[in-house]
């Protein structure tokens, strides 16, 4: 009898169906329905301190809520940094992986630009051919997508684009198949723009990591100058990695 009472007050503190519904139609306008299944299902038991996942659904939760004071209760668990960046071989390796998958341009793109995977898939399933401009074998789309503090202005690459019908989760779980991890084609790209010396600030602004209250001259001359220092990793594509 005691146990239950336990149990029946524990459950007092999880959200309701109803909340878990609202939270749920929110989440999906911000990130994939997978995504946001998996924190409904956390948000269904006791937040699991030990367990980053249900401590991140339960911060996001509490985010959308509007509740500041139990959002900040809980202390995200720390984790080591990530250094892995993949070799050149390792590269190669995915594009033999990809070719002639429906992931295929998914992938070259994320390898050319370094955008974020969700930006990646937003650009080849909304792509107009009007907002790509290609010059002297490299192309710009003017993507200016801003979600949160994410906010990517442009999309520098090299192969030609065309509108794919390609969805979040599919890509996902095709990358996984093929073991093939988006985040480390962006720390790839990352790292060797900044091995060709191309500046720090600069590979920021090609990566969509630049804030958006930036100084409009400021944005222009990041933009005139990623211009300019594109090509030296648009030409070590060709040569290298022979896309």
């Amino acid at each position: 009898m005691k146990e239950e009472k336990t149990r029946s007050k524990a459950n007092e503190n999880l959200p309701s169906e109803v909340e878990l519904f609202a939270f749920y139609n929110d989440c999906i306008k911000k990130v994939s329905r997978e995504t946001c299944k998996q924190y409904v299902n956390y948000l269904r038991k006791q937040l699991d301190a030990n367990n980053k996942a249900s401590i991140l659904a339960w911060k996001k939760y509490y985010k959308w809520k509007g509740d500041i004071e139990k959002w900040k209760a809980i202390k995200t668990k720390k984790s080591g940094v990530d250094l892995k960046v993949p070799s050149v071989d390792q590269v190669k390796e995915w594009l033999t992986k990809v070719k002639g998958t429906k992931i295929e341009l998914l992938f070259k793109l994320l390898l050319e630009s370094g955008i974020r995977f969700t930006e990646a898939i937003k650009v080849l399933n909304e792509y107009n051919p009007q907002n790509d401009i290609c010059e002297n074998n490299i192309c710009i789309y003017t993507l200016n997508w801003q979600r949160g503090s994410k906010r990517v202005f442009y999309v520098f690459h090299v192969s030609p684009l065309q509108r794919q019908n390609i969805t979040y989760n599919y890509a996902k779980k095709i990358m996984h198949e093929l073991d093939i991890a988006p985040k480390y084609i962006r720390k790839f790209t990352a790292t060797k723009m900044l091995e060709l010396n191309i500046p720090g600030e600069i590979v920021d602004f090609i990566e969509g990591r630049t804030p958006g209250n930036i100084l409009t001259k400021h944005y222009l001359d990041l933009y005139a100058l990623a211009k300019k220092e594109y090509k030296k990793y648009a030409e070590w594509l060709s040569k290298f990695v022979n896309l």
